[in-house]
C-alpha cells in the first residue's frame, strides 16, 4: 500500500488514537479474529472485531492512496517452473514480490512522481530477507535509482502503516486460498475483499492472480532450455510480462 509522505505524521496519529482506544499495543488481523487468548484480543467478542477491522479499513481509505497485491499458489509455481529457470527467475515470493514492485513503479512513473518509493518491509527471518533482498535487486536492475537504496526493514509493533497494510495482506492471502485452493474464508474476509475492491469506485487497489495455466502459458513464453537460459534476455522478457494478469487470468 502506499502513503504520501506528507500524510504520514497524521495517519501515525490516527492510528496511535485507535489503538489506545481499543486499549492494545499493535494490531494484527489474523490474531485478533482468533482472539488469541495469549494476546491483547483475549476475551474479544466477534462484534468488536468487526467493528475494529472496520474502522482499521476506514482509516486506511483516509489516508494510502493506492494498494497493489500479487497472488501466486506456490505448489502450482513449484510444479510448473522448471527448476533452472527458477533459479535465475527466483521463487515464487521473489517473483510475486518482483511484480508487487513493478506495479507500484508503473503507478509512480504514470503520476510523474519525481522521487523514488521508499518500501517498508516487516522484518522477516533470513530466507525472506534474502528473497526481498533478490527481489529489489533485479528490480534494480531494471529500473536504476529506484530500489536498492530505498528500502528497509522494520518492526511492525513500531510502524503503525504496517500493521495497517497487515490487514489488506491477510484479505488478500484469504482470497487467494478461496481462488487457488477452494479453501472458505471468514466472513470477515469476504466483508474486507468487498470494501477494499469496491474503494473508489474499484480504483483504490489492484489484486492479480496468476492460475496454473497462466504459469505454464508464461513458462513456455520465457523458457529458453536448460542449457541456453540468457539472464540478460531472461531479464529483459521479465520486465514487459512478469505481471500476471488481473483476477485469475492466464
Amino acid at each position: 500500500m502506499i502513503l504520501a509522505a506528507k500524510r504520514l505524521e497524521a495517519f501515525e496519529r490516527e492510528w496511535n488514537r485507535f489503538l489506545d482506544k481499543e486499549g492494545i499495543t499493535e494490531f494484527h488481523a489474523s490474531v485478533c479474529l482468533a482472539h488469541n487468548p495469549h494476546s491483547e484480543f483475549a476475551g474479544w467478542d466477534d462484534a468488536r472485531v468487526k467493528r475494529v477491522f472496520a474502522r482499521a479499513r476506514q482509516i486506511t481509505f483516509k489516508y494510502f492512496v493506492r494498494a497493489f497485491c500479487i497472488a501466486i499458489y506456490k505448489k502450482d509455481y513449484d510444479e510448473v517452473m522448471p527448476k533452472d529457470m527458477r533459479e535465475r527467475v527466483g521463487s515464487y515470493y521473489t517473483w510475486a514480490l518482483s511484480s508487487v514492485l513493478g506495479s507500484a513503479y508503473d503507478w509512480a512513473v504514470h503520476r510523474a512522481i519525481p522521487v523514488p518509493i521508499e518500501y517498508v518491509f516487516d522484518t522477516a527471518d533470513k530466507q525472506v530477507k534474502r528473497e526481498i533482498d533478490d527481489a529489489m535487486e533485479c528490480s534494480e536492475e531494471l529500473y536504476p535509482g529506484h530500489f536498492m537504496a530505498h528500502y528497509s526493514f522494520r518492526k511492525r509493533s513500531e510502524v503503525p502503516a504496517l500493521q495497517a497494510v497487515d490487514l489488506f495482506a491477510w484479505t488478500c492471502f484469504q482470497k487467494g486460498r478461496l481462488a487457488r485452493a477452494k479453501q472458505p474464508i471468514p466472513p470477515l474476509a469476504e466483508e474486507n475483499w468487498d470494501a477494499y475492491s469496491s474503494a473508489r469506485d474499484g480504483e483504490w487497489c489492484r489484486v492479480e492472480s496468476l492460475n496454473r495455466q497462466g504459469i505454464e502459458n508464461w513458462v513456455k513464453n520465457m523458457y529458453l532450455g536448460p542449457e541456453d537460459i540468457r539472464v540478460k534476455e531472461c531479464k529483459e522478457k521479465l520486465k514487459e510480462a512478469r505481471r500476471p494478469k488481473p483476477k485469475g487470468g492466464g
